[in-house]
């Protein structure tokens, strides 16, 4: 799993790049639990709706913003993966 994510998430960074290049906005979209039936079968119950996805991808979209961690967990990971990417990565 954590495989396909993090081939996932390279792909996405190298299509940004080509796709850019005609004005193509490329989002990575990382998600943690959202209160789908999946979250509920493995027995998550205190997820944020996905309703919280929607809204963070447009609210991206608006800013200008390549990376979208749209639920409260999530969000938490994107504050350390963007201390991450200025020390490291940029």
């Amino acid at each position: 799993y954590a495989a396909s994510k993090a081939a996932a998430y390279s792909l996405t960074q190298a299509i940004r790049h080509e796709l850019g290049q005609q004005g193509t906005v490329v989002l990575s979209v990382h998600p943690g639990p959202v209160d789908t039936d999946m979250a509920k079968s493995i027995g998550v119950s205190d997820a944020d709706p996905p309703s919280v996805v929607a809204q963070a991808i447009i609210k991206a979209l608006e800013l200008g913003e390549p990376h979208v961690f749209p639920d409260s967990r999530a969000q938490q990971i994107g504050r350390e993966y963007k201390h991450f990417a200025k020390q490291v990565v940029e």
